[in-house]
Parts: structure tokens; sequence; C-alpha cells
């Protein structure tokens, strides 16, 4: 009988050390791991939804930033799915998602909403679709929803300080996507045109505060050259100091220098205070760069001002421009290009200015409709898959996938990292106000902001009126 006992105790034993090494087996290939105790998801609420499905909407292109039907090998998208697989295991829920027709200004789920419909738990929408959500009382005010806590850093902390108007907040932005990394907007430079013209990277004088627009315009200024001396620089043939383009750029460059189209008084509502003299200042040096053979500014239009519309190959990835303004996702498009190319924050205007970092207005916000059957239930399920998001989502971008696949030199991971914490959301830029196109309406009158501006001032303080009184309930 001892003999016995002592074999099923070794055959129990053996069984426990088979079972764990399994289990670090496939922990290692990727199985899905549930820890509630680490920093992202010891505070959430765990609750049994009964197999619940979460019906998500995304905009048509966008479906892989929130869902997949199985890991491809695709290390971002993969992330999504292991986050999804997660959060249904720990919450008892399933998880669904369907495209929506456009991938831009497309408000699909609005009539099934103002129809009483509960037909979506979320909706990722384009920008200013978002906020014609908004502003036509169809979204739950994230401010009454127990189970988001906006206080948490998966969430946008800046997006919420700027689009929350007399405790009304309709959009959120965090770690549940990768938009907010993947469209921020930022430079990149060509490393062997820097060599060659015996330049020093800008890493240094980016981490020292001193990457301001003087130094990026000096540059600009010496990087420029009429390869094949007819006299005359075209895109076709020659190489430029920096290329761009009307929706790039001329709208970026106003957050340099601290400047807003809106931002909150006293009392927590917006106003317009684009007009100011440091925008003149931004615009005006801004512009007299562009305005020189330097530069070639891509327009989608005949221009009147600067530019001019080009259908050729990108001068950048083609190594005929120092500079190139990028989305900070376009790393993955230009891994084929043959030159080593390094990644930069927009300069500051000046020293005394933050490094400052727009969302490319074509990103998604998040989006609750009115008709959820159960706010809690559905802001907890977006909660988890937040904050999960920011620990295995994110990471596979941000470290895996860009810092180590597709950016081409170290030093770039430390820019990445400036850039992110500099991300800010302007909400005369989000919402589609008047002045929202404003960088790209002056490329095409010359650079004239005092006249511009002054042409449609009256129209945005209407505007900025009926969209107080429409978010935030004032007036």
């Amino acid at each position: 009988m001892k003999f016995k006992a002592f074999i099923c105790i070794c055959l129990a034993a053996l069984t426990l050390i088979t079972a764990t090494a399994c289990k670090e087996e496939q922990k290692n290939k990727g199985t899905i791991v549930i820890n509630t105790d680490d920093e992202f998801t010891k505070d959430l609420l765990i609750e049994n939804y009964d197999g619940y499905n979460f019906r998500i909407l995304v905009r048509k292109g966008f479906l892989g930033t929130q869902y997949g039907e199985a890991e491809t090998g695709d290390i971002v998208k993969d992330a999504v799915f292991r986050r999804n697989e997660t959060v249904k295991t720990l919450l008892n829920c399933e998880i669904t998602a369907t495209e929506s027709s456009s991938g831009g200004y497309e408000t699909d789920a609005l009539n099934s909403i103002l129809a009483g419909d509960d037909q979506y738990d979320l909706i990722f929408a384009h920008t200013a679709a978002a906020f014609s959500y908004a502003i036509q009382n169809t979204l739950i005010n994230y401010h009454e929803v127990d189970t988001i806590h906006l206080d948490k850093p998966w969430w946008s902390q800046d997006i919420t300080d700027s689009c929350s108007i007399n405790g009304y907040l309709y959009v959120l932005d965090g770690d549940i996507s990768t938009d907010r990394l993947t469209l921020a907007m930022t430079m990149f430079f060509n490393k062997r045109l820097f060599d060659e013209l015996g330049f020093e990277y800008p890493y240094e004088k980016v981490l020292d505060g001193e990457w301001t627009f003087d130094e990026f315009a000096k540059l600009v200024k010496r990087g420029s050259k009429d390869l094949n001396g007819d006299g005359v620089m075209n895109p076709e043939n020659d190489r430029f100091g920096f290329y761009t383009s009307d929706w790039g750029s001329p709208i970026a460059i106003l957050y340099t220098g601290g400047q807003r189209i809106y931002d909150k008084d006293a009392r927590g509502i917006p106003q317009l205070v684009l007009n100011s003299s440091k925008t003149v200042d931004i615009f005006t040096e801004y512009f007299d760069l562009i305005d020189t053979d330097d530069v070639f500014i891509r327009t989608e239009n005949p221009s009147t001002g600067f530019g001019a519309q080009y259908t050729g190959t990108d001068l950048f990835k083609d190594g005929r421009a120092l500079f190139a303004d990028r989305d900070l996702g376009d790393a993955q498009w230009m891994r084929s290009m043959n030159d080593d190319f390094g990644i930069l924050p927009f300069p500051k205007f000046s020293e005394d200015d933050n490094y400052a970092t727009i969302v490319n207005g074509h990103a998604s916000l998040m989006l609750m409709p009115i008709t959820v059957e159960d706010e809690n239930r559905t802001g907890n399920i977006a909660e988890a898959l937040c904050a999960i998001g920011s620990r295995e989502v994110i990471p596979a971008f941000y470290d895996v996938s860009l810092k180590t696949k597709f950016a081409r030199d170290s030093e770039s991971e430390a820019m990445i990292d400036v850039i992110k914490d500099s991300i800010i959301y302007d909400l005369g830029y989000l919402a589609g106000g008047t002045f929202r196109y404003i960088g790209h309406d002056l490329v095409y009158s010359g650079g004239e902001f005092s006249s511009t501006y002054a042409a449609n001032e009256t129209k945005a303080l209407t505007a900025l009126k009926d969209f107080n009184k429409a978010y935030g309930k004032i007036g």
C-alpha cells in the first residue's frame, strides 16, 4: 500500500510538472494569460456578462484596430486579437465588430440611434463625424459612466480636458486604439543626405530642447539642390530641403508655438483664440520658408498661392528630400525606402515653447450611443479593452513594431517617446469648426492669415456659439 501510495504521489507530481510545462509552453506561444493583479487590471470590475455580445462599429479600413478573427502573424493585429480574447474570458462576453460604409465622415449609426435602436455598444468614428453624433444628442456623457475611469493613464488626459464642456464629454481617445500614435504628425529626415552634407542628426537638439523652427529652416535651406543644373527646381528631377503637402505641416505648425484654434476660458467655455500675434508670427515664418525653392509643397488642386499638383513618386522615399512631414505610422510604409531615415517631433517655434504633436484629423474617436441598454456594462468592457490594450497592444505597436521593426535607428526610439508625450488635442481642429482647415486654406491664399481670419471671424464665432450650445448645453 505504501509503495502504491508512493507511486501515486510520483504520478501526481509528474502530472503537475507536465501541466506546468505545457502551460508555460502555451504561454510562450501566445496563449491568453489572465492576470488581474497588475497595474492595468487590478482596479477593473470583474463581472460575469453571461456571453453578452459586445458590438463595435468601426470605420471602413480600420477594422483591424479593434477586431480580428484569429492571429495572422501581424504583431499589432495579433495583440488586438489577444486583448479581445482576454476581455472575453475575463468578463464572459463576446466581441463582434462591423465596418462602416466609409473611412471618412461616416455617420452610419445615426439613424438607428435616433430611431432608438440598440445596435452598437461602441462606435469608432472619424473625428469630424464623431462631433456630428455629439451635437445631435445621440451619445452618452462619459462623465456619467461610473465604470469608465477617466483619470487612468490609458485614457488621454488631454482629450478629456480639451473636450469636456460644461460637464459634458462625448468623445474619448486612449490606448483602446493605436490611432493617436499611428496618426501622430511627425518629421522624417534622410540620414544619407545628412551624412553627405555633413549635418549632425538633430537628436541631441531635440533632447536638449533646442530643436526649433530656426534650426529646422537652416537645414532645409542648405539641403536643397538643383540636381540637373537647369536652373529650375522641380519635383521630377531635383532635391528639396523639405517636402510637405497642403494637409500636413501647414496646420501642424500652428501648435509648435503653443497656439490653438479654440481654448477654454476660466469658466471652461471654449473661445476662439486663433488670432494672436504669435499665430501671425508662426504662419509668417512658416510661409516665408515655404515660399522658396528649397521647399516643395504638394497640393491637391491647382494652387493660386504656394505649391503645385504633383502625381509623381514620393520625393522623400526616393531620397530627394532632406525632410518630410509624416504620420508616425508611415514608418511602416517607409521600410522599403533604400536610404536610412530618422524620426523627429515637429520643431518648437522657439526654445521657450514645448514640443507639440497633433493627431491627424483622420483619426478615430470612441463614442457610446445613448441607445445602449446598460451603459455601465458597456463602460466596463470599454475600460477593460483600453486598460489591457495599454498593456498588450500599445507595446506591440510602440516597442516591438515601430521601434524595432520599422524605425531605422535606436535614437528614433527616444524621439518617439518625445512625440508620444507631446500629443495634444485642439477642439477647434477636431470638431470641424470654421478654421479647422486654416493651414490648408492659407496655402491657397498665399499665407495671408490676417485677411483670411478677418473674412471668416464672424462666421467662426457664430459656429462656435452654436457648437457650445449643442455640445455643452451653454446658452
